[in-house]
């Protein structure tokens, strides 16, 4: 008697390494429509942690332009004003004072330069394109932001008028002789040269000052804050109390200081950019800082004391006309509030099903006939269809903008 016949084991597939098994299969496809506080979402490589380390990168780089610019500072401060650092160790004087041209220029710097350290860090940790920083078109859209310095203008405007009216009123309500007390007047030492270099430089640096302050508070930690959660809420109140806390005000002053950011974050997600805050602020720090130039209500300098309850009525006034404005003036220029960015992600294997026949063999295509993916950052072409009727014009809904493709 034969022994019965073993059936055939087929070889065990040889064992790989890890590090040695074939790169996966990658595709390309598009993000669902991110809105500007998602746009982090969109970059290449996506991972929950990049964020965080793109906020400690960026605090690193500004570490390092800082000593930079102090180390380059401190000479030229010793040559132009040399008293001016003896008088702030003393407290004599205030970090930014009109009447010394240099402390307007050291305060301005200080700021500006968080502007290329956000940029650089953005770049160092491959999240491209870094445009996306200012809108959901990776772009300043400038015909919007000048047409929202427009109304800008137009809301400090009505801010300042409401709060004149509210400071005199509030004045006869509680102290109505101080209404026939003359104004107070500029120091008598006030230097005319002083107060025109300094208004050159408020001129030419505050643009920049605001958009770099909006870039950080409005750009940076409300993106941080919205590549983790999807409602924006959260990454509208957070930087706007950083935002506030960031200011040397009294209480009213820091009311009106967190009105406005929250204005503007509100803004900067409603309108898929910065183009609203930056102007709001641009507008708000000139007519803020020209007021100290020119020495109005006898102040030169920047003091913890200049708000009031009526500056705060003002500010609500003022910026309650701002959103008015600006949601009309986005609606007009049709511009979109959402991204759709083109992502690699890798081909999901498929799953083997069980075949009681051997499988035929097929031939692998060659090399010629694989099919190429699309390249990372470009738009991936529809399918032609030949449609029987012609598709109508579409309408225009200003309410649901065409999200920008990246």
């Amino acid at each position: 008697m034969t022994a019965p016949e073993q059936p055939v084991q087929p070889p065990a597939a040889p064992q790989q390494w890890a590090w040695a098994a074939p790169a996966p299969t990658m595709q390309t496809v598009e993000t669902e429509p991110l809105e500007y506080h998602r746009l982090l979402r969109g970059t290449a490589n996506y991972r929950w942690w990049k964020p965080l380390l793109l906020v400690l990168l960026a605090g690193v780089y500004f570490g390092v332009f800082t000593v930079i610019l102090t180390v380059v500072f401190i000479p030229v401060m010793m040559v132009g004003d040399p008293g001016y650092l003896n008088d702030l160790a003393a407290g004599t004087t205030e970090v930014l004072d009109t009447q010394r041209p240099l402390s307007v220029l050291m305060s301005m710097l200080s700021i500006i330069v968080m502007l290329p350290a956000v940029l650089l860090a953005m770049l160092s940790m491959g999240m491209r394109p870094v445009g996306r920083i200012w809108s959901v078109a990776a772009r300043m859209r400038w015909g919007l932001l000048l047409r929202l310095l427009g109304a800008a203008v137009i809301a400090m405007i009505a801010m300042t008028v409401v709060s004149m009216a509210a400071d005199l009123g509030l004045q006869a309500i509680v102290d109505p002789a101080a209404l026939s007390a003359p104004p107070a007047e500029a120091s008598r030492d006030f230097d005319v040269s002083a107060a025109l270099v300094s208004l050159l430089l408020v001129l030419v640096l505050v643009p920049i000052q605001a958009a770099t302050e909006e870039v950080v508070f409005r750009g940076l930690f409300m993106q941080v804050l919205g590549s983790w959660l999807r409602s924006p809420w959260l990454a509208i109140l957070v930087p706007s109390v950083a935002f506030a806390a960031a200011h040397i005000y009294d209480f009213w002053g820091l009311a009106a200081v967190g009105t406005m950011g929250l204005v503007a974050a509100w803004l900067t997600w409603r309108t898929g950019g910065l183009e609203a805050a930056i102007a709001i602020h641009i507008v708000n720090n000139l007519v803020g800082f020209g007021f100290m130039v020119a020495g109005v209500g006898g102040q030169t300098a920047q003091t913890a004391d200049g708000g009031s309850a009526a500056s705060l009525l003002g500010e609500i006034a003022g910026l309650a006309v701002f959103v008015w404005l600006s949601l009309k003036v986005f609606r007009r220029g049709g511009h979109g509030r959402a991204r759709i960015d083109l992502v690699q992600v890798p081909v999901a294997a498929p799953v083997a099903v069980a075949q009681s026949a051997v499988a035929p063999t097929v031939a692998a295509p060659t090399a010629s006939e694989q099919p190429v993916p699309p390249q990372l950052g470009t738009e991936v072409p529809a399918e032609p269809e030949a449609p029987a009727v012609p598709p109508a014009p579409p309408q225009s809904n200003p309410d649901s903008e065409e999200p920008q493709r990246g």
